[in-house]
């Protein structure tokens, strides 16, 4: 019998999460001149899903001969790789697997040039442009965040029009603002959009800013341990949102209610999630719960809410403002930006789902994927 090829077994593992690879035969020749043998070794060393103590580690390395020193050297040097995921709680190290994300996102934000470096690019890439297989799932990973303006009337920036229209206050939830959102989270930070710096590698820099991508929780911890990442109080954040809002990026989060993991802040230029809800992709970003109204009285016909939207559901048709409500993902967006007010927020009529904690979430997520992965396998589709 062969030696087991733990190259693709590791490719294997990201494709449970993510799909067929593109690249795959040069992303396996990246991962073979990175990352040794006994680097895959302590990998699987670790739980499929979760984390596990450093103790625990340690002693499953014994067990096959990896030493406590040559274990703690290859977590730390795996750690800003984007392969192995590690911080220290309250009851100690913690380790585990790097999603595949992970690895992409960190390989783009890497100031030097290497074959890794170099595939990540391309393999970004494919997803930000939907190049690739979608794994099949329903559950959205994100949801979109309004325009706190849209719904609360309150407003430090200028661009932001003082004459919105809100909801009745009784149907906003501390889940729909963005500032409540943040507010229950003790420990926020931020990294550079890791869509847009793909984009910049490539040469496609649309020129929005880079440092917008936010992380709460354990997953700030995780991201702080790699150095790609800084913490923020929650006055500095709020400075970066509300200068998002004002270049017409679209707030997405975590599509739960607590223990929110990821905040991004999207173009439709350069981001994936963007992008793959503008291609109709809604088990990637879901739309917040409201929608945009329209008050065609008030409108002049300036255009700025075709300008703005980055779903593309506004035009003019005989000298009349045509909007698609039905493909409205309630980012409040043309609201903030349309200066007579004919535009506002209101409820859905059937808000979408949205999970308790960012666990719950991926329980979900996790059991479509293997649902829906061993029914691909079944049908040969």
């Amino acid at each position: 019998m062969g030696e087991k090829d733990l190259y693709e077994d590791l490719i294997r593992f990201y494709e449970f999460q993510l799909g067929q690879l593109p690249n795959r035969q040069e992303f396996k020749q990246a991962l073979q001149a990175t990352l040794t043998k006994d680097d895959l070794r302590v990998f699987f060393l670790l739980p499929f899903f979760g984390m596990i103590p450093i103790e625990k580690l340690e002693q499953k390395a014994a067990r096959i001969g990896i030493s406590q020193e040559e274990l703690h050297q290859t977590v730390k040097r795996l750690i800003p790789q984007g392969i192995i995921d590690s911080y220290v709680s309250p009851s100690g190290r913690l380790c585990g697997r790097s999603p595949f994300v992970a690895l992409l996102e960190f390989q783009v934000r890497l100031q030097e040039d290497s074959p890794m470096r170099a595939v990540c690019v391309k393999v970004m890439n494919a997803f930000i442009e939907g190049a690739v297989d979608v794994i099949p799932t329903r559950t959205p990973y994100y949801r979109v965040l309004p325009v706190e303006a849209t719904l609360t009337g309150a407003t430090d920036q200028k661009e932001i029009a003082v004459n919105v229209a809100v909801p009745d206050p009784r149907e906003v939830l501390p889940i729909d603002v963005i500032s409540e959102m943040i507010k229950k989270e003790s420990l926020i930070a931020v990294a550079d959009c890791y869509c847009r710096s793909t984009k910049k590698l490539l040469g496609e820099d649309c020129g929005h800013p880079l440092e917008t991508c936010f992380y709460f929780n354990e997953l700030a911890m995780i991201k702080l341990e790699t150095g790609y990442a800084r913490r923020i109080d929650y006055d500095e954040a709020m400075r970066i949102l509300r200068d998002c809002e004002a270049q017409g990026l679209v707030h997405n989060v975590s599509n739960c209610e607590g223990k929110i993991q990821t905040l991004c802040n999207c173009c439709a230029c350069s981001c994936a999630v963007m992008k793959a809800i503008v291609r109709g992709q809604r088990n990637v970003g879901g739309p917040s719960r409201f929608v945009v109204a329209f008050d065609e009285s008030q409108c002049t016909l300036c255009g700025e809410c075709i300008e703005v939207c980055s779903v593309h559901n506004f035009s003019l048709v005989d000298h009349r403002l045509v909007i698609n409500f039905e493909n409205c993902i309630g980012c409040g967006q043309c609201v903030s930006h349309c200066p007579q007010g004919a535009l506002h927020m209101v409820l859905r009529k059937k808000p979408p789902k949205i999970y308790r904690d960012n666990d719950a979430l991926f329980r979900k997520i996790n059991m479509e994927a293997m649902v829906g992965l061993a029914l691909r396998k079944l049908v040969g589709k």
